[in-house]
């Protein structure tokens, strides 16, 4: 590992900074990977260490983001033990189909979820409170499996699109939406992060100080949300579609230019 050479005290710094705003934003709106991964890749990093960094990093901010949630009762227990193994399943067969879906389909295809997902946020939605609301067994599963299915065959911006979901199809308030996430989102990425670990692609030297970062970032970020409550929310969340957006399109003009 040669590039490791490369990775001076200056980028770990670097990356202990973008660690603790990805957790920030992911704790509060989802999307902490598209600003984690562009950091890893421009140090210089194999894309597949990124991934596995990136991952590892995440989920222990995740894992933060949840227990916060919890204490404060704002997970929804009932939408997260019908939703988790059905979503977790749903992850793994997206992955196994991911293989063979070329990267330019790929590419497309989360472009175009950004802006229908920007529409839905903004689509003008009855004030329903969870507890006004039957949460049906149904309903649940199709307003969250098919978000694990995109977390396996694609995965930019999961928590963001679930949080959306849950919000428009279950009439969840955002804040009770972005608790009960967490917990979906970390069962989905478990999976993910131990094949990761297996496969000796984790670099820790660069992981554990972003996962402590990102942990702390996420912390903030959970209580922001909290305390913010909707309006504060849905703010991020259109923030995060439109990175996410103006992302995608820089770099299918930059691999077009390539």
């Amino acid at each position: 590992m040669d590039f490791l050479q490369e990775i001076t005290t200056y980028w770990i710094v670097i990356f202990i900074i973008t660690g603790f705003i990805a957790g920030y934003i992911d704790s509060i709106a989802g999307g902490g990977g598209m600003i984690q991964v562009p950091v890893l890749l421009y140090s210089g990093i194999p894309p597949v260490f990124v991934l596995a960094t990136n991952k590892m990093a995440s989920l222990f901010g995740t894992l933060m983001a949840t227990i916060k949630y919890f204490l404060s009762k704002k997970i929804s227990l009932k939408v997260v033990s019908i939703a988790i193994i059905p979503c977790l399943l749903a992850s793994y067969i997206g992955s196994k189909l991911v293989m063979y879906i070329p990267d330019e389909i790929i590419q497309w295809v989360i472009l175009i979820a950004i802006p229908i997902a920007l529409f839905f946020l903004l689509k003008k939605a009855k004030d329903i409170k969870e507890e006004n609301t039957k949460l049906t067994n149904k309903n649940i599963i199709l307003s969250t499996v098919p978000i694990g299915f995109y977390d396996g065959i694609l995965g930019p911006g999961t928590g963001t699109y679930m949080v959306i979901s849950m919000k428009k199809f279950l009439h969840l308030d955002y804040i009770v939406a972005t608790a009960s996430t967490k917990p979906l989102n970390l069962a989905t990425n478990v999976g993910s992060a131990i094949a990761f670990v297996m496969a000796g692609k984790v670099l820790w030297m660069i992981a554990i100080p972003m996962a402590i970062a990102n942990m702390a970032g996420s912390y903030v970020g959970s209580h922001f949300a909290i305390k913010g409550g909707e309006k504060f929310i849905k703010k991020v969340l259109i923030f995060v579609l439109i990175f996410m957006l103006v992302a995608n399109v820089i770099k299918i003009i930059l691999s077009e230019i390539g």
